[in-house]
């Protein structure tokens, strides 16, 4: 019997660390915990260190993030260059996603906003 409530115990630890994970967070709750660890204003430099200490995948980009076309609203590029990190995906029903996240910086190369993207991918 106490192997059976042990069991179960460590199932429900190991699930609520899994659902807790970055990835599997909201946009919105990832990019506010991006920006409480790299504040508007951080420098190119600060922030590439972080995404490296992080372990997360990450490509410089000579030209700043491109938004998304939403509705009438034509795409429009931020800042001056941006640095992009793949932080991970995980399998949501019934497609994977993958969650990317966007440091734009501006001509001091200070940062000047940060954007996460959710993409769906299906099988």
């Amino acid at each position: 019997m106490k192997f059976c409530a042990l069991s179960c115990l460590v199932a429900a630890l190991i699930l609520a660390m899994v659902g807790c994970s970055l990835p599997r967070r909201s946009e919105q709750s990832i990019r506010k915990r991006l920006l409480q660890d790299t504040p508007q204003g951080t420098t190119y430099e600060a922030v590439l260190n972080y995404v490296k200490k992080q372990g997360w995948p990450v490509t410089e980009q000579p030209s700043g993030y491109e938004t998304k076309r939403f509705g009438n609203t034509p795409p429009k590029v931020v800042g001056r260059r941006a640095i992009k990190a793949y932080l991970g995906g995980y399998r949501g029903l019934p497609w994977r996603k993958d969650v990317e996240s966007f440091w734009a910086f501006d001509e001091h190369d200070k940062l000047i906003d940060i954007f996460v993207e959710k993409e769906a991918d299906a099988l």
